[in-house]
């Protein structure tokens, strides 16, 4: 653990000030509040993060290591807002999670429950309906969804995104060599895109995909991937993945009155849910397109998470 920066508790405690103008302190809303606030607030410091996985990285303490992404990455998953699009906005941020938490959350990000990702950025539809295939054999439209990443991989998109939707075909398509030299070209291009320093530091999307193809790749091919040379990607850490004993803790250790911060890391994903807000509208402009269109239903994943909370705080 390390020490909480004192302008990360200031700002805590102010957003804890807000909520409970409006609030006891004690009920449903006022959590709703502050886990809002804490998913919006630029803490914890990247800065300070960054330190740390440098340290951790040069020292192999990959144990470290998991800890610090495990701390970002499921901070990214706290809290939802809404994005316009349905369960693909998650492909983004939970490939990335893979590299530092249990794979069987993928189940709860990409219930069999879920139709076909269709609205959304081309790149993230494309990735996600493929690794939808990949999760629930024979429940898709499987060569429909190839075609479309075919020609989403030959289009003009910028390389990196190009690359990240072949990783996901070449693993339907059991293709080894697709599949890592597309691997090596998300860590070529890995520095170029619009990250954080924290996120170009290492290649959490490279890390996960290998995750990934791990758990749903046969043996025979898995061992033929080649993994990445690049100064992004750390081979030692990738092995250690493949059997480390993972810390679901932050490296930051929240105390009251903020102890439910705490809580949301120990806990599972939330079960990815989506509705169809503008089905019955009849007052809304939309096409017919539109009206079909599924969106992430933000407010009953969030609702999971504030049970969780809930709960735990009423058992202490």
């Amino acid at each position: 653990m390390i020490a909480i920066e004192k302008e990360h508790i200031e700002e805590l405690n102010y957003w804890r000030e807000l909520a409970l103008e409006e609030t006891d302190g004690t009920d449903r809303e006022y959590q709703r509040q502050i886990l809002f606030g804490w998913h919006v607030l630029d803490c914890p410091d990247e800065d300070v993060l960054l330190a740390e996985l440098k340290t951790a990285s040069e020292a192999e303490n990959y144990r470290r290591v998991q800890q610090i992404f495990f701390t970002r990455n499921k901070k990214e998953l706290s809290w939802f807002l809404s994005s316009g699009y349905d369960h693909c906005f998650l492909v983004y941020r939970v490939i990335p999670y893979l590299c530092c938490a249990v794979y069987d959350e993928i189940y709860r990000a990409f219930p069999d429950s879920l139709p076909l990702a269709a609205n959304g950025h081309s790149m993230l539809v494309n990735a996600t309906a493929l690794l939808q295939c990949i999760l629930y054999k024979g429940k898709y439209d499987v060569q429909k969804v190839i075609s479309k990443a075919e020609k989403y991989v030959s289009s003009k998109q910028p390389k990196w995104y190009r690359a990240y939707v072949a990783c996901f075909l070449a693993m339907l398509e059991e293709n080894d060599v697709m599949f890592s030299d597309n691997l090596q070209i998300l860590c070529d291009y890995h520095s170029r895109q619009d990250f954080s320093m924290f996120e170009k530091y290492k290649s959490q999307y490279a890390y996960g995909l290998l995750v990934f193809a791990k758990h749903n790749l046969p043996e025979s091919v898995f061992r033929k991937v080649r993994l990445p040379e690049h100064k992004t990607f750390d081979q030692g850490y990738m092995k250690w993945l493949y059997d480390g004993q993972f810390v679901r803790r932050s490296i930051y250790d929240y105390k009251d009155p903020f102890e439910e911060l705490n809580y949301v890391y120990e806990m599972p994903l939330p079960t990815t849910a989506v509705y169809q807000p503008y089905l019955d509208a009849e007052n809304v402009q939309v096409s017919p397109q539109e009206k079909k269109a599924y969106h992430m239903d933000v407010e009953a994943m969030n609702d999971q998470i504030l049970d969780y909370v809930i709960n735990k705080k009423l058992k202490l």
